[in-house]
């Protein structure tokens, strides 16, 4: 069955902010989706400590979770991408400011892009762009941003909707220059 959206929340050892997550997705997805129906898909890269736990508690809460466990670092996008049911992806690593993820997936719904990207926070995608572009990515947020940019580049049709990272400081800015940097070296990564 072909749903409105998929949510995909890539975690790991992130415990004190699973919850909060679960709940924000649930939300906005109930708001954006409506009875077209939304899913929730909790991508667990092998936290080292309580994440797993909290979700087991919450899928008796949420029932539009469905958690993916002892997924090898690197490989939650890839795995949700294989999964997802939704026609427009939304896919976040942290909590994020909610009308971000509502801009995100409006300018998927009613504008028409095929993409956006907030760099650094959140990364929504069609389901098609999604398929063609993240199936086989290894890396994470920052390395699907540019390899969804990188696809529609190539492909010579639209763009992605761009919205700069809000200000979160210089300590802030520093790790998103240093992911996005990162994320476009193919580093290889050992059996974990």
């Amino acid at each position: 069955m072909r749903i409105d959206l998929s949510i995909l929340l890539l975690l790991h050892d992130l415990e004190p902010v699973v919850a909060g997550m679960v709940r924000d997705a649930r939300e906005l997805g109930g708001a954006l989706a409506g009875d077209r129906g939304f899913e929730i898909l909790a991508l667990d890269e092998r936290s080292g400590d309580n994440t797993l736990s909290f979700l087991s508690i919450l899928h008796a809460q949420v029932p539009e979770l469905r958690t993916l466990q002892d997924l090898s670092r690197g490989s939650g996008i890839s795995q949700g991408a294989k999964v997802a049911r939704g026609r427009r992806w939304l896919i976040l690593d942290r909590p994020v400011n909610p009308e971000l993820l509502r801009w995100a997936l409006l300018q998927l719904r009613d504008h028409g892009h095929p993409a956006a990207i907030i760099p650094g926070e959140v990364l929504a995608v069609t389901a098609s762009t999604g398929a063609a572009t993240l199936y086989d990515l290894r890396g994470g947020l920052t390395s699907a941003q540019r390899a969804v940019e990188q696809n529609l580049s190539r492909s010579g049709g639209s763009k992605a909707a761009w919205r700069p990272a809000p200000d979160h400081g210089v300590a802030r800015r520093a790790l998103l220059y240093v992911r996005r940097r990162l994320g476009g070296l193919k580093l290889s990564r050992g059996k974990a």
